[in-house]
């Protein structure tokens, strides 16, 4: 087997081309430069045989070396040709006699890095550049959610209606111009979206037992808009979805990827941190309203209730954090003590709103 190499003298550094030929008991080496000058060496005299991926060194005789290079995809069958019928001391390297272990661990730290940017950095950076987004390119968004929502959910209108009539008299301290839907269903749930959209099933309503609770629910709803919880959640739920859009310079398709997706962002997923603070701003909302702070603990025992007897009616709290806690919570900060009696605006849009949405 001949194979080109470079070839090392005892005598100096200098490089001479050759060709090297291997049979069962020698190296014969060939000097190109020198005629194919032939030297011929005794596989005994091998003292050493590495190789590292497509780089072979074989060091022959007494100190110092005379040594053989060969570069390129001629090492490996030159290596095999160099071991054959022959126990030589060898030293393929770390790399090369780990190869298979080697390329194992790097494809698996390779999947590993992607899984993490994919489902952990990805989320991550998305969510935290949601503040970068513009305030009027928000509410272009929550209002085409809210547009794709609609078309296929059963509006009331009258309760809608009066539910901004009622939200029309809070003063809700946010840049967000608040709008309220309500949606004809038995199901138990409110949601916000970006930009001030909020969604209301008149199954919520029906629960309700007084204009306090009504409130608690929207200062909830709205402390989730003012802080851009909503905001956060869609940008991170779809970060993968989106990256993939951009990518491929699909402008088109990142609003398509929103829009498809509208029905699942009645079920935003918060941290416990994130509902608890969309509970204490709710609550200082309302008594900023001189609204009564007991409608908080109302609204959330309603609920507390509701998840143990019907459990699957609770598509608005199958994400947030056990109610019971945030009911301790809320009883414990001095401000839920005070107490206001009822505006009778409230009152009034209240009782037309449950009028309406039985």
């Amino acid at each position: 087997m001949k194979n080109k190499c470079i070839y090392f003298d005892v005598q100096s550094a200098q490089e001479h081309p050759c060709t090297l030929y291997v049979d069962d008991d020698c190296l014969y080496i060939y000097l190109t430069e020198n005629n194919n000058q032939q030297l011929i060496i005794n596989k005994a005299n091998i003292v050493n045989c590495e190789l590292n991926f497509n780089h072979l060194t074989v060091k022959l005789g007494t100190y110092p070396h005379q040594v053989v290079e060969c570069y390129g995809t001629d090492a490996n069958g030159l290596y095999q040709a160099l071991a054959k019928n022959s126990v030589l001391k060898t030293s393929q390297g770390f790399f090369n006699k780990n190869m298979l272990l080697v390329a194992l661990a790097a494809s698996a730290m390779f999947v590993g890095l992607g899984v993490f940017v994919f489902f952990v950095a990805l989320p991550w950076a998305a969510e935290k550049s949601a503040t970068l987004i513009p305030l009027n390119v928000e509410k272009q968004l929550g209002e085409s959610i809210a547009a794709s929502i609609t078309q296929t959910a059963t509006v009331n209108d009258s309760a809608t209606v009066y539910a901004n009539k009622y939200a029309a008299q809070l003063n809700t301290h946010t840049n967000y111009a608040i709008h309220v839907t309500v949606i004809e269903s038995d199901e138990i749930n409110a949601f916000a979206l970006p930009g001030g959209q909020l969604f209301v099933y008149t199954g919520i309503i029906k629960q309700m037992k007084t204009p306090e609770e009504f409130a608690a629910l929207l200062g909830h709803e709205i402390s989730h808009v003012s802080n851009q919880h909503s905001l956060k959640s869609i940008c991170r739920t779809l970060s993968s979805s989106l990256l993939i859009a951009y990518v491929f310079g699909d402008v088109s398709g990142i609003s398509a990827v929103i829009i498809q997706q509208a029905n699942e962002f009645k079920q935003l997923t918060y941290s416990r941190e994130l509902e608890t603070e969309a509970d204490e701003k709710g609550l200082e909302m309302m008594v900023q309203n001189k609204i009564n702070p007991k409608g908080m603990i109302d609204l959330l025992t309603m609920l507390d209730k509701k998840t143990t007897s019907t459990p699957t009616a609770m598509a608005y709290f199958s994400s947030h954090p056990e109610t019971i806690i945030r009911i301790n919570n809320i009883k414990s900060m001095p401000i839920a003590k005070q107490k206001f009696a009822t505006a009778p605006k409230l009152k009034l849009w209240f009782y037309k709103l449950k009028s309406t949405s039985k």
